[in-house]
C-alpha cells in the first residue's frame, strides 16, 4: 500500500514527531522512521506499522484510551471532526511518560486520510503538574496566614477600643486622634486579610458548576447596590443575559464587585452603567461598562494584580483585591476577564464565560 501521488503530505525520517498516514479505512499507509521505534509496549494503543489497521490495533487493545483514540480517529476520517488530540500515561514499567496522539483529517480527490502523530509531553506534564502542586501550597499558605492573622487583629482592635473607652479623657485630642488612626489601620488590615482569605479560596472553596441565569443574578445585585445607585442618581441597564455554567456565588461575586466599581469611580457624573452579553465561538463575552474616569491603558495590566491600587486612600476606598478576585474566579470557570478605557471616557470589562 502507497500514499497516492500528489497527496501532498511527506512524511519525512528526520521529522521530530511519530507520524503516520491512514487511509480512510484506518489502514496504516506510511509512517516515518520516529513511528516504527515507538515502544509498542508503552503505548496504548500501540502504533502498529505499514499495511496494519490502525483502528482494529486500537480496537483490540482493550484498553479505554484506545477506545477513545479510534473514536476520535474514526470522526475524523468521516468527516464530522477536523482534528482530535488525547493525552494520556505511558504503561511502560519504571518509566512515567505521558503522550499526546492527534489525528488530523485531509481529503484527496475525493478520499478521506488521517495524518496521525504521537507526541511525547512528559516534560509539559511534568512541569504542569509541579505549577499546580505550587499554586495549591500557595493557596494552602494564603489561607494559613490570613486565617492565623485574624485572631491577633481583633485582640488588636479590642485593645485599642477599650483603651478609648477607659481613658479616653486622659489622652487628649493627640491621643484620641492616634487611637483612631490605628483602629483605621487594624480595620483596612482585617478587610484585606479577609480579602486575601476569599481570594485564596476561589480554587478550593468553590461550589461545583451548575447551569446559572444570569438575568435574575443581576437583579439581585441590583437590589444591593440599590442605595448606592440612587445616592449617585446613577441608572444601570442590563439587557438579556444569558445562561452560563458556573458556580452561582462567585459569578455574583464578580459581576458585583464590577458593578461597585463602576459607582465608586464614576467621577463627577452620575454613574451610567450598562450589561449586555454576545455570543462568540460557542462562549459568552458579558460587558460591564460605565461612563466614569477610566483607566490609562499604561496601568490596565496593574489592576488585576493583588493589593495594586491606581488611586490612594484619601481618593477612593478600597482593598485592592475586587479585581484581581473577578480575574481568579473567571480563571477558575475556564474564562477571562479583559478591560477596554480611556482616562475620561469610561471603562468596559468584557468578562468570558462558557456556556451551560
Amino acid at each position: 500500500m502507497e500514499i497516492p501521488e500528489g497527496l501532498g503530505f511527506r512524511v519525512l525520517d528526520d521529522l521530530p514527531l511519530n507520524v503516520a498516514v491512514l487511509d480512510a479505512d484506518g489502514a496504516i499507509l506510511a509512517t516515518n522512521e520516529a513511528w516504527d521505534a515507538l515502544d509498542a509496549d508503552e503505548l496504548r494503543p500501540p502504533t502498529g506499522s505499514v499495511g496494519a489497521n490502525y483502528l482494529s490495533i486500537c480496537d483490540a487493545a482493550d484498553e479505554p484510551t484506545a477506545d477513545d483514540v479510534a473514536d476520535g480517529v474514526r470522526s475524523v476520517l468521516d468527516g464530522e471532526r477536523e482534528r482530535v488530540a488525547l493525552e494520556y500515561p505511558s504503561h511502560a514499567p519504571q518509566r512515567r511518560r505521558w503522550f499526546q496522539v492527534t489525528a488530523k483529517g485531509t481529503a484527496h480527490e475525493d478520499e478521506r486520510y488521517a495524518i496521525v502523530t504521537y507526541r511525547n509531553v512528559t516534560e509539559r506534564k511534568e512541569n504542569q503538574r509541579q505549577v499546580e502542586e505550587s499554586n495549591e501550597r500557595l493557596q494552602q499558605f494564603a489561607y494559613a496566614v490570613s486565617h492565623d492573622l485574624q485572631e491577633p487583629l481583633r485582640m488588636i482592635t479590642s485593645y485599642l477600643e477599650l483603651l478609648e473607652r477607659r481613658y479616653g479623657d486622659e489622652l487628649g485630642e493627640d491621643g484620641e486622634e492616634f487611637i483612631e488612626f490605628a483602629v483605621d489601620g487594624a480595620e483596612r488590615m482585617r478587610a484585606m486579610i479577609e480579602g486575601l482569605l476569599e481570594y485564596s479560596r476561589v480554587e478550593t472553596r468553590g461550589d461545583p458548576f451548575e447551569p446559572v441565569d444570569l438575568d435574575p443574578l443581576l437583579e439581585e445585585i441590583r437590589t444591593d447596590l440599590q442605595v448606592a445607585i440612587e445616592e449617585t442618581d446613577g441608572e444601570l441597564t442590563v439587557e438579556s443575559l444569558p445562561t452560563v455554567s458556573g458556580d452561582r456565588s462567585q459569578l455574583r461575586q464578580l459581576f458585583q464587585n464590577l458593578l461597585e466599581n463602576a459607582i465608586t469611580y464614576s467621577g463627577d457624573e452620575p454613574p451610567q452603567i450598562r450589561v449586555k452579553a454576545e455570543r462568540s465561538d460557542g462562549e459568552w463575552i458579558v460587558a460591564v461598562s460605565d461612563n466614569g474616569i477610566g483607566i490609562d491603558p499604561e496601568d490596565q495590566e496593574r489592576i488585576f494584580d493583588v493589593f495594586d491600587r491606581l488611586h490612594s486612600r484619601e481618593e477612593y476606598d478600597g482593598t485592592g483585591i475586587g479585581l484581581a478576585l473577578c480575574e481568579r474566579i473567571a480563571e477558575r470557570h475556564g474564562g477571562s476577564i479583559e478591560v477596554e478605557s480611556e482616562p475620561g471616557e469610561g471603562t468596559t470589562f468584557f468578562v468570558t464565560l462558557p456556556g451551560p
